[in-house]
């Protein structure tokens, strides 16, 4: 489970960088979200025949429907928050997720209150990466802007997206490859009816194809560790991407590294950390 989370949680780093490439190419959002999943559906639909599990019910059916319209949704406004602000910050908005699975997680089937603690550390990370200047009160003014917002608004809806998804998967209704050939699916169904983009990019197919295969391990990999641990800490795990993301931002964008988004980095992993011990 640790080792799957570690490698869900690098890849998630290259992806978002990969596809901040991708999006600067093609100039709208809509048709990489489109034309990315419809590739990841290609390349999962080859192994179909010898992975395909669905035990379909009403509230299987239920489940997934929920988890591909709350993944969609997340899509969207992760594109949308990367037009705003830069790669690496986003990934520390993003480290926000498990926070967002705990609550639900925590109502449901309850919680250690310990784990409370990590939530702490997480909200005390964000608070210094928006932290300008002396001025105490300025990550409050700073949240105020459109970009933090939807990086929080994606965190907060991928963080409820993985409780619907764990159920699926420790109840064995589905199993990691189908659930992900209907995710795929769904969500180039459903952006694809709602804004209609262009879909046709034969310059960019081999970068579509590749970031195909590696947003594949790294959701393979998550969907794997959820089905066997506690999603909470499958998912803190999974995004202590802000590490790997920070730097390779640094390297292929030239992003800086700023003290603050040191200091993010390193509080929002402390708490990710405490979370698994």
């Amino acid at each position: 489970m640790l080792v799957l989370s570690l490698i869900s949680s690098f890849f998630n780093a290259v992806n978002s960088l990969y596809a901040k490439r991708i999006v600067s190419e093609m100039k709208d959002n809509n048709s990489f979200i489109v034309t990315s999943f419809v590739f990841i559906a290609i390349i999962l639909a080859f192994a179909l025949p010898w992975f395909y599990m669905f035990h379909a019910s009403a509230i299987s059916i239920g489940l997934v429907l929920l988890v591909v319209s709350l993944d969609t949704l997340a899509n969207v406004l992760f594109f949308l928050s990367m037009e705003r602000i830069e790669v690496s910050t986003l990934a520390v908005y993003l480290a926000l997720t498990p926070m967002f699975t705990f609550i639900p997680n925590a109502l449901l089937f309850g919680f250690h209150p310990l784990v409370l603690v990590s939530v702490l550390f997480i909200i005390i990370g964000v608070y210094f990466l928006n932290l300008k200047g002396r001025n105490p009160l300025s990550p409050f003014i700073e949240l105020r802007k459109a970009g933090n917002l939807l990086g929080i608004g994606t965190a907060i809806v991928y963080g409820i997206s993985m409780v619907p998804t764990q159920q699926l998967l420790l109840h064995a209704w589905i199993n990691p490859v189908t659930l992900y050939f209907f995710r795929s699916c769904g969500i180039a169904i459903i952006t694809y009816l709602l804004y209609r983009p262009k879909v046709w990019f034969p310059k960019l197919h081999f970068h579509l194809g590749m970031r195909g295969i590696t947003v594949l391990i790294q959701w393979l990999c998550l969907f794997t560790a959820l089905k066997y641990a506690d999603g909470t800490i499958v998912v803190s795990l999974a995004y202590t991407s802000p590490l790997f993301a920070i730097f390779l931002a640094w390297i292929y964008f030239k992003e800086r590294i700023t003290v603050a988004k040191l200091a993010a980095c390193c509080i929002t992993i402390a708490g990710i950390i405490f979370t698994i011990t």
